[in-house]
């Protein structure tokens, strides 16, 4: 089971397939989570993307693929390595919201 913390929806993946997608978010980034049915039960997997928040309403974000965090889809078999990777991507999103706010506006 996943972490339920900072999760802000779940729902079916839109990719039109089947399977499902959940949605963390903290500040204006987050993590999605997707996942794909399979014919076998071993072959489940989930892939996460880092992603970046741009509108709250819609709720609407982009991959981001540029953070030291993930430079691209991360791919993860097992529940415990995933929740090991939310919680310092949870981390990660605080420290990175800290550091923006520190910047000047443009």
């Amino acid at each position: 089971m996943f972490t339920q913390k900072n999760l802000i929806l779940t729902r079916s993946n839109p990719c039109g397939q089947g399977g499902y997608q959940f949605l963390y978010k903290i500040g204006h980034y987050g993590v999605s989570l997707g996942s794909k049915p399979q014919e076998e039960i071993q072959q489940i997997h989930w892939e996460a993307d880092v992603i970046r928040y741009t509108s709250e309403t819609p709720l609407t974000y982009e991959v981001c693929h540029t953070t030291e965090l993930a430079s691209k889809t991360l791919k993860f078999l097992n529940d415990s390595t995933l929740n090991e990777f939310l919680e310092k991507a949870f981390e990660y999103f605080k420290e990175l919201g800290s550091l923006e706010k520190m910047l000047p506006e443009e």
